[in-house]
């Protein structure tokens, strides 16, 4: 216990630059508008935007404080609303160290402390020492000082540490290009309010002297593909840079990053499910990564649900990793596939999503008639899916596995199944199948697993499998949804 402290001054600059981070798009948007004016009133703007950030990063510096008080940590905080933030021993169920690159310029961390619950709380202090961080994270968890034995059970502790080749093997497979290339080609195509149409072309016939006409297109084309994979490829490298994963006797503790390095802490009675994801990339090549889905708490900078456990390993490896890491989820599943009936469903979902692109190039656009060669990869992508799809269980332990265009397989034990429920359409009862859903808590919400076109007897037998007391209404099931929840 201590009296109210205060951050070291650099969390004034950190809000400066948080500041900033969150409003960069509207920050550009009035630098280029406004220079493109006589009076370039659009640079006042954004100078004066940082000058009150800053002003403004000072005074919240200032009016925040904390300390720890009979075991719970409370907060005073804001300019000229106040807020006090308590969060009680027994509520904290995480407390992250990481160090962003201005923290460690200075040798100094930031401490995230986040609470269990549907109600659940976060708190962030932004800058203090290391030592200082340790401190406090002790007293969060217990009023004692750490035990003899704790530098024993250190030393037992497993430890995996990605290497740099598989870093890098990890970053030219990874599955964000598609996200990148979205940005990149937003962008790209916005890129003429900055730079004249004529420089472009000019800088393209640079590049590629015979990239003209429909050369020219197939050049932008490629180089939008190029930049968005090397975007991809270095945003894995500075996320995944210095992996580490370490298991102790109560939780996971991840480290990673290059400019931020984020320290993860992972108690393994949060755990509620693990995906084995191969993205399209990597399958080839016999590789996956894996990732958890954990109730109340999330790596925000992954996604709103889940945390990679490990991101990069071959795929023969991942049964024995995970007998390692989280042995409880290591089970021998006899997996159940969709009758051959069910193939047909899945060829035409894929040729109906075809459709969508088809139809409006063969109306719109020159020579759209030769998009009709798209119906041939839906057609691939339609039969792996119908061949990937899998369910089964052993004991307690239930595996499902499906495929979009990446295959993805989820392994979740029978208490943590938050609910199930199976779904007949009209032309499914026809054909006597149904598709099966199962839900489990992760980070705020609830993460959500399905299969499709399961014959009806299998459906009902999994969905039984989560209630036995499923087996007085299993003649209800002949409904279009039927839903169980534990």
């Amino acid at each position: 216990m201590f009296e109210p402290r205060r951050q070291h001054p650099v969390a004034g600059l950190t809000q400066l630059l948080h500041i900033l981070k969150e409003n960069w798009i509207t920050l550009l948007i009035l630098f280029f508008v406004g220079t493109g004016s006589e009076s370039a009133w659009g640079i006042y703007a954004v100078l004066g935007f940082t000058v009150l950030s800053a002003v403004g990063g000072v005074i919240s510096w200032w009016r925040f404080t904390y300390q720890v008080e009979d075991g719970e940590l409370q907060i005073k905080q804001g300019i000229f609303v106040r807020k006090q933030l308590y969060l009680s021993r027994e509520r904290i169920q995480v407390i992250d160290i990481s160090a962003g690159l201005v923290q460690r310029v200075f040798d100094l961390v930031s401490v995230e402390v986040k609470t269990a619950g549907s109600t659940s709380k976060e708190a962030k202090i932004d800058a203090i020492t290391r030592t200082e961080a340790e401190r406090l994270k002790r007293l969060l968890r217990s009023e004692e000082l750490p035990k003899e034995d704790e530098a024993v059970k250190s030393e037992t502790s497993k430890t995996y540490k990605i290497g740099i080749k598989e870093l890098f093997l990890a970053a030219f497979t990874s599955g964000n290009f598609g996200v990148t290339l979205s940005i990149v080609g937003g962008a790209f195509s916005q890129i003429d309010q900055v730079i004249d149409e004529d420089r472009m072309l000019r800088f393209f016939e640079w590049l590629i002297p015979a990239s003209v006409g429909v050369g020219l297109v197939f050049t932008t084309l490629l180089f939008v593909v190029i930049i968005s994979w090397l975007f991809s490829i270095f945003g894995t490298l500075i996320k995944y840079y210095d992996f580490t994963l370490t298991v102790k006797d109560d939780a996971l503790l991840i480290k990673r990053g290059l400019f931020e390095q984020k320290q993860l802490t992972i108690p393994f009675d949060r755990i509620q499910a693990i995906q084995i994801k191969e993205e399209l990339l990597r399958e080839p090549f016999g590789y996956a990564s894996i990732v958890l889905e954990s109730a109340g708490y999330a790596d925000q900078q992954q996604s709103l649900n889940s945390t990679t456990l490990y991101p990069f390993l071959k795929k023969v490896e991942v049964q024995q990793f995970i007998q390692q890491v989280i042995p409880e989820y290591n089970a021998c599943v006899e997996p159940v596939n969709p009758p051959f009936v069910a193939l047909r469903r899945y060829l035409l979902r894929m040729v109906w999503v075809s459709l969508i692109v088809i139809v409006p190039a063969w109306i719109f656009v020159p020579y759209g008639v030769y998009s009709l060669f798209l119906l041939i990869p839906a057609l691939i992508i339609g039969y792996a899916q119908y061949r990937d799809a899998e369910i089964g269980i052993s004991g307690d332990t239930m595996m499902v596995q499906w495929r979009l265009l990446s295959r993805k397989a989820a392994i979740v034990r029978k208490h943590r199944i938050q609910s199930a429920e199976t779904k007949v359409n009209p032309f499914q009862r026809r054909l006597g199948l149904m598709n099966y859903t199962l839900t489990v808590a992760s980070g705020s919400g609830g993460r959500t697993f399905a299969i499709r076109e399961l014959e009806k007897e299998t459906g009902n037998q999994f969905l039984e499998w989560i209630s036995p007391a499923s087996t007085k209404q299993k003649e209800s099931f002949d409904t279009d949804q039927n839903s169980i929840i534990d």
